[in-house]
């Protein structure tokens, strides 16, 4: 079917602007959170009682239409463990890291959402619904990279795995000066043996350092009190998939 508009391919045939299907995601939000001692859940009980174990956490709150959340944590390894929609025009954010550590969190959002107010210079293009697609004058979100993987190389259904107790990937990105990760998904396998709140247990999780153009990985064992370490994991092949899309945050 014939349409008119303004279409912009990037060097590898990419569509990076196409006023009458997709937008852009730019700039809306930028500040620093620092984690310290909280909690995030465990496991819920057949009788409904949520366990919970201590951690390193921050909580705080996003206005966006469909927000973008991206970390840069030079000094920890940080994750994200809750993105949910409150139904007040904003996102309940649950940041976790495996020290005590200050990250900055730069939220991207659609470019309808994100538009900078007041005069200005530059490109502007918009759909058929006279919504705003792209603005020259916005920060853009430039995607670099995705990963994504299993820990244990699994499917999804219910299965029994040797634990593991560490590991580690990473990559770097010549070109961009700084780089953040969003989009995250988190491999998390807890196991609590206390009763309720601040449960005894441990659980392994995935965290993301962001250093410059560079991205690690770890994948680690946390113990929470006395506890016997765990010879296997029980459970979903899909609590151990993890995935992350890598942002360029150069100049930002």
């Amino acid at each position: 079917m014939q349409q008119v508009g303004f279409r912009a391919w990037t060097n590898t045939g990419l569509v990076q602007v196409d006023g009458g299907a997709t937008s852009n995601y730019a700039l809306r939000q930028q500040f620093s959170v620092t984690t310290s001692s909280g909690s995030i859940n465990a496991r819920r009980s057949n009788a409904g009682v949520q366990y919970t174990f201590s951690a390193n956490v921050a909580n705080f709150t996003v206005t966006g239409s469909l927000p973008l959340v991206t970390l840069y944590s030079p000094n920890a390894y940080a994750t994200i463990t809750k993105c949910r929609a409150n139904g007040n025009g904003g996102w309940d954010v649950q940041v976790w890291t495996n020290v005590p550590a200050t990250l900055t969190v730069y939220v991207f959002d659609l470019s309808a959402a994100s538009s900078p107010s007041g005069p200005g210079f530059g490109f502007r293009g918009f759909n058929a619904s006279g919504q705003l697609t792209f603005d020259a004058r916005q920060r853009i979100a430039r995607v670099l990279d995705q990963q994504n993987g299993n820990i244990m190389n699994a499917g999804p259904g219910w299965g029994q795995w040797n634990q593991v107790d560490l590991r580690t990937y990473s990559w770097s990105y010549p070109g961009p000066s700084k780089v953040g990760v969003a989009a995250i998904g988190t491999a998390y396998y807890p196991e609590a043996v206390g009763g309720g709140v601040s449960s005894t247990g441990w659980y392994n999780i995935s965290g993301l350092q962001t250093s410059g153009n560079a991205v690690n990985f770890q994948y680690a064992y946390n113990q929470v009190g006395s506890v016997s370490h765990p010879s296997n994991n029980v459970g979903f092949g899909s609590q151990f998939d993890w995935r992350f899309m890598v942002v360029d945050l150069s100049g930002i």
